[in-house]
């Protein structure tokens, strides 16, 4: 089905750090045969991931920090989930959703919770050891990850096993323009401009900005390098329409970093092409960024674009 047109102008927004609540309700993908056991010791006691190398961390009873090590996975079945509250953990999520797990004694449960609609359990639950099933345990501590996805530990009666949920995804890739096709590295203007067309007939309007992100750099010729590159702080956004009509998100991101501070070199494009491209010789070099983001729906979107990136003086 084609994209709808849209012909209304839309008003120009400015980005702000801000949250949208109660965003999740969706059907989740939890790891199958599941769970894995944690298999290492002494045994874990709160879970802690990297949102962007995927890697999986924990503190010990020992109070040491020690990475996840797991055995085979299980076959594992789904419980009659409990309520919230108690809560033994919380975390953060994109576009500002809060996970919570808990429940009472044997009636463990996963869910969200927001300050306006507070605690909603309705998401797709976890699968425990099926040796459990008749008896279960708890639900001990969470994580967010790599591209939202989470890691919960549950303690149960044969051991510790780690409970990975994979959120809704778009299958098809999002269509995405970047601006200008050829990026002079010596250049120290303000920023880049990125349009994002969603696709099918989603709409643009249920994108979370704060949860768009260049994630991957990726130089013919380099070592591709993960990144969490957001839009510039304070610059415009807007949903409205591109030259063919068609709807899109046009958003900015930090070309060069005039404010100076380590912080935003990290968010600066050209800081971190410079940073991929040392040493690289006098030329134009294609360069292809994968950009993510989330609909206040719960779904994950990403799509690539390319430009060149232009070398006028060997790189340093």
């Amino acid at each position: 089905m084609m994209k709808k047109i849209v012909i209304a102008a839309v008003a120009v927004f400015v980005l702000f750090a801000i949250g949208i609540p109660g965003a999740m309700a969706q059907t989740w993908t939890w790891s199958d045969p599941a769970p894995a056991e944690h298999t290492g010791t002494p045994p874990i006691v709160e879970l802690a991931a990297d949102s962007v190398s995927g890697d999986l961390y924990a503190i010990d009873s020992n109070g040491d920090i020690v990475t996840v090590t797991l055995g085979t996975p299980e076959t594992g079945e789904v419980v009659v989930p409990g309520s919230l509250p108690p809560v033994n953990d919380m975390a953060a999520g994109p576009g500002g959703t809060f996970y919570t797990v808990g429940g009472a004694v044997a009636s463990p449960v996963v869910g969200t919770w927001d300050l306006v609609n507070g605690y909603d359990t309705s998401m797709t639950q976890p699968l425990i050891p099926s040796v459990d099933t008749a008896n279960p345990g708890e639900f001990a501590s969470l994580s967010v990850g790599k591209n939202g996805m989470l890691y919960i530990l549950y303690n149960g009666s044969g051991g510790q096993y780690i409970l990975t949920g994979i959120p809704p995804f778009i299958a098809e890739q999002a269509i995405i323009k970047f601006s200008p096709s050829t990026l002079n590295l010596r250049s120290k203007g303000n920023w880049v401009s990125v349009r994002i067309q969603l696709p099918s007939d989603l709409d643009e309007n249920l994108i979370d900005i704060n949860t768009v992100r260049i994630s991957e750099i990726a130089v013919d010729g380099f070592a591709p390098k993960l990144v969490e590159i957001y839009p510039a702080p304070g610059a415009p956004w807007k949903v409205g329409t591109n030259d063919a009509g068609v709807q899109v998100l046009k958003v900015k991101f930090i070309r060069y970093n005039k404010k100076g501070g380590t912080a935003l070199d990290e968010q600066s494009l050209t800081y971190q092409l410079q940073s991929i491209m040392a040493g690289a010789n006098k030329g134009k070099y294609p360069v292809t960024l994968t950009i993510e983001g989330m609909l206040t729906t719960g779904e994950w979107f990403t799509g690539t674009t390319t430009f060149n990136a232009n070398v006028t003086k060997k790189l340093p």
